[in-house]
């Protein structure tokens, strides 16, 4: 009989990933077919950008800080240590979910352009439990446990689905899924609770909170300036148009190939290390694994840009069509994504180089941002990220040529590169011009 292999904390780990990915993907799309209307989807999707923007910088710069740091600490110090982190997300998630409700009537329209709907009070409880409970993956990944992982991931990701769909076409409107969300954030606490009874110590250190947060803050900094360049689009779509509508075919637009982004930064990771120890075989790796990624995600791209007219139609319904468009617009972000200079300049311990970079990346994207929507709407809007994310890629990898004396075709393949962006232009083209 052949053994059965155990499922891997790795396995686990990408696992938890495409499950959140295909939950959010699955509830667009069932929220989108329900009876709720087009106007009730932007409003759904304007709480859900409120609730990014609450957390978009602190929560994923403190989470990538909490196994660097405990991994330093002496063994009857960690349990300690993992309480007050938990301990932090929660008065800093508190805090920040009061301000959305004590703010609501300015803080909501500042960031979308109009008023939250009946059931941002709920929403917020949802939102409060979720970024409270964030922390609870890792420390299912330092024990080791990527059962209890998976687990946890389903109750989370498929209770999201549930509770944003059901209640949907029950009828019961956005009101009764932000409530749903609110019982499904109620069950996640106290599963939280249950987890961490033999994995914590109570105690009261609040002196572990400076090292920590000083560990956190050059994360917490790099991922505000990139997160900030995400965030501002839809923000400058709920200011220009104020209209929910509007919104919500924009956010059902501005969704390029996740896979791309996963498989790329995956990448970029495995390979750091390897530049680092050994930089002509690191190189000659990137330049052959880089390949292998764009016959995997290019051929992809493509085929999503000619199925975009009818994939729309097909998922999300009539009214979501002309949000087509920008998805083909966004699909041709595969030609940045797959390009991989950051990783040289991190294998460098260049990291501050990033940062700049990071800071006139954003730069353009506020300007065009700006000019683009006016000239031309709502593709205006995803012009500028195109724009934007390749002026990133083309000034790294003009920095390590200047500065690490390392050529493009030391890491690049250029033949298919050029080959596979020159088609993705064209398929565009072939389906957007004519």
């Amino acid at each position: 009989m052949p053994q059965r292999q155990e499922l891997t904390l790795g396995t686990a780990l990408q696992a938890f990933q495409v499950l959140r990915l295909s939950a959010a993907v699955l509830a667009s799309i069932l929220l989108a077919r329900s009876p709720v209307g087009i106007e009730a989807v932007g409003q759904f999707e304007a709480m859900l950008f409120a609730g990014t923007v609450a957390a978009f910088f602190w929560a994923n710069g403190l989470l990538q800080g909490i196994i660097p740091r405990y991994a330093h600490l002496a063994e009857a110090e960690r349990p300690v240590f993992l309480f007050q982190v938990f301990i932090l997300f929660g008065l800093l998630s508190g805090l920040v979910c009061y301000a959305f409700w004590a703010g609501r009537l300015v803080l909501f329209p500042a960031l979308t352009g109009f008023l939250p709907a009946n059931g941002w009070n709920w929403f917020l409880v949802h939102l409060w439990v979720h970024l409270a409970t964030l922390p609870l993956e890792h420390v299912y990944a330092l024990h080791k446990r990527p059962c209890a992982l998976l687990a946890w991931a389903t109750v989370s990701f498929g209770g999201y689905v549930v509770a944003v769909a059901l209640p949907a076409f029950a009828g019961w409107g956005i009101l009764g899924s932000m409530k749903a969300l609110a019982a499904l954030g109620v069950l996640r606490l106290l599963w939280c609770v249950a987890a961490l009874r033999n994995v914590v110590e109570v105690a009261w250190r609040p002196m572990f909170w400076p090292s920590y947060v000083r560990l956190s803050a050059p994360l917490v900094a790099n991922l505000l300036v990139g997160q900030a360049i995400v965030l501002f689009d839809s923000w400058l779509v709920g200011w220009y148009y104020a209209d929910e509508t509007v919104f919500a075919l924009y956010r059902y637009g501005s969704r390029e190939l996740p896979l791309a982004q996963a498989l790329a930064s995956g990448l970029g990771t495995a390979l750091t290390v390897r530049i680092a120890a050994e930089p002509v075989a690191g190189l000659a790796e990137m330049r052959r694994e880089s390949t292998r990624l764009f016959h995997r995600v290019f051929p992809l791209s493509i085929a999503l840009v000619f199925a975009s007219p009818w994939l729309f139609q097909v998922l999300f319904g009539p009214p979501f069509e002309p949000a087509a468009a920008l998805f083909r617009i966004y699909l041709l972000l595969t030609i940045s994504r797959v390009l991989l200079p950051n990783t040289i300049v991190l294998a460098c311990g260049n990291t501050s180089v990033l940062l700049k970079v990071g800071l006139s990346e954003l730069g353009i994207k506020i300007a065009t941002g700006f000019l683009f929507i006016h000239l031309w709407g709502l593709p205006g809007v995803a012009w500028s990220a195109v724009l934007s994310f390749f002026w990133e890629k083309v000034v790294l990898s003009w920095y390590v040529w200047k500065y690490s004396g390392i050529t493009t075709s030391q890491w690049l393949n250029w033949p298919w590169f050029s080959f596979y962006s020159f088609a993705l232009l064209l398929a565009w083209a072939l389906v957007s011009l004519f």
